[in-house]
Parts: C-alpha cells; sequence; structure tokens
C-alpha cells in the first residue's frame, strides 16, 4: 500500500463476513487505507455478501448461485463506473 500502484484506479470492498457483527469496523479501515493511497472508491460497489462455510464447495469456489450472481453485479458495477470515466475524459492517448 506505500506505492502508487491503485492512486486513481477503481476499488471497491466486498464483505463476504457471516458473522453477527459482519466485520463493520473494517469497513472503516479500508476507507481510510483508500484514501490514503488516492484510490476512486466505486461506492455503488461497496457491499456485504456473507459467504457461509457451508456455501463453499471442496474446490474452495463459492457453489451458491445467488452470492455468485451478487458478485457478478459488484463487477458489472465496478465496469459501468469505469465506462462512465472513460467517457467523460474521452478516448486515452
Amino acid at each position: 500500500m506505500g506505492g502508487i500502484e491503485l492512486y486513481r484506479k477503481p476499488v471497491a470492498w466486498v464483505n463476504a463476513s457471516a458473522s453477527p457483527t459482519n466485520a463493520a469496523d473494517a469497513h472503516e479501515s479500508l476507507r481510510k487505507v483508500i484514501g490514503y493511497v488516492g484510490a476512486d472508491l466505486v461506492e455503488a460497489a461497496c457491499v456485504h455478501i456473507p459467504v457461509p462455510r457451508s456455501t463453499i464447495g471442496p474446490d474452495g469456489l463459492v457453489e451458491d448461485g445467488s452470492i455468485r450472481t451478487q458478485v457478478a453485479a459488484v463487477l458489472r458495477t465496478i465496469a459501468n463506473h469505469v465506462a462512465r470515466q472513460s467517457d467523460d475524459t474521452g478516448p486515452a492517448t
């Protein structure tokens, strides 16, 4: 996190915690770090998608279709954010 790799790059967090607290304290910490490195936080893509252990297959992949659909929606949100920025700034040179 000490480099410029994330500077002005679109980022988001997905909270996968299935715990009762939903790892709520982690969100503020992530926001601080993301701000420190100058990344572009895509708020609409920051979501809580609980992933209980029972939804993870023996291969380590999420088997639950609704969870996979929610993750795909997050990725679409980030892609749309990037596309809108490209439209606003014109073609890259």
